[in-house]
């Protein structure tokens, strides 16, 4: 069978699995068994929130289709035609039928950083151009900013324009020891920043990110380091900066490894609803880290993700985390209580050593440190087996 008709029939018979992920996803691997693949491009597109707005679309233009793909493109690294696919499969299976746009020949197919800014897109962000300067590369969506060439000036703006050409991202290592900077404000209209982008900016206190950014950290092959002939992901956007403070906008789908870690002077993080996991070592001795907000929608907690951050006092997981893994809490001397929801099903997994505990060995734990959970859940079980006390949530 047709896998649009087979989506198409489970919308039908289960329509509440659309307002329910974890409704959704079981239904995913019952009615998709075989192709992993298949659901996890289904599930993506859920979770950006394309299929609660589909479902408010009797039709659906070219340029709205466009827009979806290019949130998951850029959002997610996904290639076009995977993207593309994944989309129409939603768009068929809830029944919407393409409308033209009417564009005119020509302009549609014109590179995104050679067609001129329309009013459309010019309400979503004013364009900034910036005296300093910058080496650049043309991609196929915008300009990529590669190198920040001028004297490090106390405030640094990065423009969403260049020559007339849109700027769409911030490469690799791009601010990298910059450490003269004390505050950057990144326009509207850029999306991505690249690994290590303001690795060892040690002066760089307060920045601020746009509304339109997708994802902290790029898996851009480029930016990775080679270990023994593999290449592994690095990420590290902010690693050992002077941050005091960050607010991540809602819109960013994606926080990358390491993208915090080492910044010591970090007391305050906000980061944005809809993250789904804060990732291996995003936060890692980040130790002056005392108010932290936790996305409402977090999956999991990864490897060491707040490992040293020892001022931490407490901390709240969020209904829905399903997994806190190794060393997540390691080193956090100042920890006294941690909520520990139902939903947690796992505590201590993931793909470390096997040595490092979540909270830590117990002679590196606050003397008064607690679970608070409820009456027979996975964390009262583990808090036991751990010998660390636990009281009722």
């Amino acid at each position: 069978m047709d896998d649009n008709k087979i989506l198409a029939d489970m919308i039908r018979d289960y329509p509440d699995a659309l307002s329910d992920r974890k409704r959704l996803q079981a239904l995913l691997l019952d009615f998709f068994p075989q192709d992993r693949r298949k659901r996890n491009l289904l599930r993506i597109v859920f979770d950006d929130g394309i299929v609660e707005e589909l479902r408010g679309l009797s039709r659906i233009d070219k340029m709205t289709m466009h827009r979806f793909v290019r949130a998951l493109e850029l959002g997610y690294d996904i290639r076009t035609k995977s993207a593309e696919a994944a989309v129409a499969s939603w768009v068929n299976a809830l029944g919407l039928s393409m409308e033209e746009n009417g564009e005119e020949k020509g302009e549609k197919d014109m590179p995104v950083g050679r067609q001129e800014l329309s009013p459309a897109v010019k309400k979503e962000w004013e364009p900034c151009e910036s005296d300093s300067l910058y080496e650049y590369e043309e991609t196929s969506r915008g300009l990529r900013i590669l190198k920040y060439d001028d004297f490090d000036e106390p405030v640094v703006v990065i423009p969403n324009v260049i020559e007339g050409k849109k700027v769409i991202a911030v490469g690799n290592y791009a601010f990298k020891g910059c450490v003269g900077i004390e505050k950057v404000i990144i326009s509207e209209g850029i999306e991505i920043l690249g690994n290590g982008v303001f690795l060892n900016c040690r002066g760089l206190k307060e920045v601020s990110l746009p509304t339109t950014l997708r994802g902290i950290g790029s898996t851009d092959a480029t930016g990775c380091p080679k270990i023994l002939g593999s290449e592994i992901k690095y990420e590290g956007a902010f690693e050992y900066s002077g941050l005091e403070s960050v607010i991540v906008p809602d819109s960013v789908k994606y926080v990358g490894e390491n993208s915090f870690a080492g910044c010591g002077q970090l007391k305050r993080a906000v980061l944005p609803g809809k993250l789904k996991e804060i990732r291996e070592n995003t936060f890692r001795w980040c130790t002056s880290l005392r108010d932290l907000t936790l996305p409402q929608e977090l999956d999991a907690i990864r490897i060491s993700a707040f490992e040293g951050c020892d001022t931490l006092q407490t901390v709240d997981i969020p209904e829905g985390v399903t997994a806190i893994e190794e060393g997540a809490f390691a080193g956090c001397k100042s920890l006294e209580s941690v909520y520990i929801p139902d939903s947690v099903v796992e505590i201590g997994g993931g793909k470390g050593t096997g040595f490092l505990k979540t909270f830590g060995e117990p002679d590196e734990r606050h003397e008064n440190f607690t679970i608070r959970c409820n009456l027979g859940s996975y964390a009262m079980q583990y808090a036991r087996a751990q010998q660390i006390r636990c009281t009722r949530a």
